[in-house]
């Protein structure tokens, strides 16, 4: 996805499709279907190709929050076999954050000047087109960086704003230089220990349930992302973008839209016709590449909404109120099921583990 285009999220693309379709689903079918025609042929084997073929074939179908069934299980099963408790360490290293998490990141952090309050809802457009302009700059001098905004507070304290960014940088004149930036809040300066469970993650000062956005329905998001924005006393928005060197940005966009334009075709000369919707991502994705060819970023993006409570009790109804909301605004989310650690890790300045 382009920098122009950041204030969408749509079906992401970052997964690897063979015609329109993640590949574990594919092979998940084609593995089906030679259990069965091979336990028809040579039946001396059907004794266990057809439990097989039985357990393979649903695996292949969605639960409620987007993922396959096969997909699931190996989320579960990473789950039960790694260690509950981690240890996170922040330091400030002169001018800039340290985090030890997944792998030891280097961030810049910038603190945004305030003058009212931040809108969400893609209104500050002069704010959001000079980021994009930042992210050109970093993809067109070769960098590949991760930056990411976060909006959030502790409490009883003012609401603040913190770009991060992983190389040393000179953003917009709104934002000024904090060696820290007030971006971890359950999080001290120190090593902090996390304990993990299927749906939380659990601090030494509360609990805290990290939730990602997986799509807006485009044209409607816009109250969503205001009713969130005013609960910022116990909730973190964080937005990341991991941008791509300017090389590697136009030839990854040059053969995405080769290889979807060799599927369009192949299909109709095989009498197949394409949906509407199939066509129109093909339009877009033709369109990206002019907006890269141009000098745009290519950016990978990610959107997540870290929900604080004291108790569990307390994070249970406010993640309720979080998903209410937003299900209600076309906002979908996914609640990461057994992915706590992986995601709150992922939501920290400079994206640890992407």
């Amino acid at each position: 996805m382009s920098s122009d285009t950041a204030g969408t999220l749509a079906e992401t693309d970052a997964a690897p499709r063979w015609w329109g379709f993640e590949r574990h689903r594919i092979v998940l079918i084609a593995l089906s279907a030679a259990l069965v025609v091979d336990a028809v042929v040579r039946r001396r084997w059907g004794g266990w190709e057809w439990p097989s073929a039985l357990v393979a074939a649903p695996m292949v179908l969605h639960d409620a929050a987007g993922h396959s069934w096969g997909e699931r299980t190996v989320m579960e099963m990473r789950y039960v076999f790694r260690r509950r408790v981690s240890w996170i360490t922040t330091r400030i290293d002169v001018d800039t954050l340290v985090l030890d998490v997944r792998g030891t990141r280097r961030v810049w952090c910038y603190d945004f000047a305030h003058r009212g309050r931040l809108d969400l809802a893609d209104r500050d457009l002069a704010l959001a087109q000079r980021l994009a302009h930042f992210a050109d700059s970093l993809a067109g001098a070769g960098e590949s960086a991760h930056l990411a905004i976060h909006v959030g507070s502790r409490q009883g304290e003012p609401v603040r704003t913190t770009l991060s960014v992983t190389v040393p940088a000179v953003p917009a004149p709104e934002w000024r230089r904090s060696a820290r930036g007030d971006v971890v809040a359950p999080l001290a300066v120190g090593r902090t220990p996390t304990i993990e469970r299927r749906d939380y993650l659990r601090t030494p000062v509360g609990v805290v349930a990290t939730l990602r956005v997986s799509g807006f329905s485009p044209g409607l998001e816009t109250a969503a992302l205001e009713r969130l924005s005013e609960q910022l006393s116990w909730l973190t928005i964080s937005l990341h973008a991991s941008v791509l060197p300017a090389p590697r940005g136009r030839r990854m966009t040059a053969r995405a839209v080769h290889r979807i334009g060799s599927d369009a075709n192949v299909a109709r000369s095989a009498g197949f016709r394409w949906t509407a919707r199939r066509e129109w991502e093909l339009d877009v994705l033709r369109q990206r590449e002019h907006v890269v060819a141009g000098g745009a970023a290519l950016c990978r993006w990610a959107l997540y909404l870290v929900v604080r409570a004291p108790s569990l009790p307390g994070l249970r109804v406010r993640v309720d109120e979080v998903v209410h909301v937003a299900r209600a605004a076309g906002l979908r989310l996914d609640t990461g099921v057994a992915r706590q650690a992986e995601w709150f890790a992922f939501q920290l300045p400079g994206g640890p583990g992407w």
